[in-house]
């Protein structure tokens, strides 16, 4: 079986306007896409579009495809501009293999892994999830990036990648999103990433003119998955995406009584479709 459990450390470092960091332990799974039938049958506390205590829906994923309309349509689709229509009764590996056709890449998707959390007891929260995307030759192409804000907005970027044999691979992006209250969508998105075997590392950083003013970092270990293992981390960490909800508003109360600048989303998410609009025109 592909398909296994990241024991993993997340570490958050904001540099400025004022310091703040924090690091928890957490796990996360590392998904082959087609195995999940498998996974639900094989496994008695995972559930494949149905309820149990760690589920995977097909639906908590693509769901920018619902921006219809206004600003939230412009952001959603500065990356991947989409005809919603193609994806309709479609599952995760379906819309992935969709998505690269219409971005125009001249290679076709075989295998899809997703770095994710799933469902805990019908609760998720997740703030990005990763596509690991090869072609039918086990060639590894594009990383997606799914990134999901606490108002339930979603905005896929992606990495294309020129060299599979790379230790470690790098793309920057403007990020014209709004993620946090806390911190400027004048900012660029730094990716740095390995292919996930033995151990992953993903490093996002946040950049100012070049300067890095967020760094966050995600470091796994792998364990194979059995049904010991999966009531061991239900153990270990208990409620998991809800407690990432939790953290996310308890690190944002500290933001706050730091008096760090709130930006407010209305007014932000008409800044950034209007930049993502002037560029279109250019």
């Amino acid at each position: 079986m592909n398909s296994c459990i990241y024991i993993s450390q997340l570490s958050h470092q904001r540099l400025e306007p004022k310091k703040n960091s924090f690091k928890y332990s957490i796990y996360m799974m590392y998904l082959d896409l087609d195995e999940l039938p498998d996974l639900a049958n094989n496994f008695s506390i995972f559930g494949y579009n149905r309820k149990n205590v760690l589920s995977f829906y097909d639906k908590d994923h693509f769901k920018f495809l619902k921006a219809t309309s206004g600003d939230y349509k412009i952001i959603a689709q500065e990356h991947v501009s989409f005809e919603a229509s193609k994806y309709i009764n479609k599952n995760t590996k379906e819309r992935i293999q969709i998505l690269v056709q219409e971005l125009g890449f001249d290679f076709e998707i075989e295998k899809v892994f997703i770095l994710t959390n799933l469902r805990n007891f019908g609760y998720v929260f997740n703030p990005v999830s990763f596509y690991y995307c090869y072609d039918k030759n086990g060639v590894f192409r594009v990383l997606f990036s799914e990134v999901n804000n606490t108002f339930l907005d979603q905005k896929m970027y992606y990495t294309l990648i020129d060299d599979e044999n790379k230790e470690m691979f790098s793309s920057r992006q403007r990020k014209n999103y709004y993620i946090s209250p806390f911190i400027s969508h004048n900012n660029d998105l730094e990716w740095n990433f390995n292919i996930p075997k033995e151990s992953f590392k993903m490093y996002i950083n946040s950049l100012r003119e070049g300067v890095a003013t967020l760094k966050t970092c995600l470091d796994g270990e792998r364990v194979e998955i059995s049904n010991r293992r999966l009531f061991w981390i239900q153990l270990r960490y208990p409620l998991m995406t809800l407690r990432i909800i939790v953290l996310i508003h308890y690190q944002a109360l500290k933001l706050f009584l730091k008096k760090i600048q709130y930006f407010k989303k209305a007014e932000t998410d008409a800044k950034i479709s209007q930049i993502i609009i002037n560029k279109t025109k250019k």
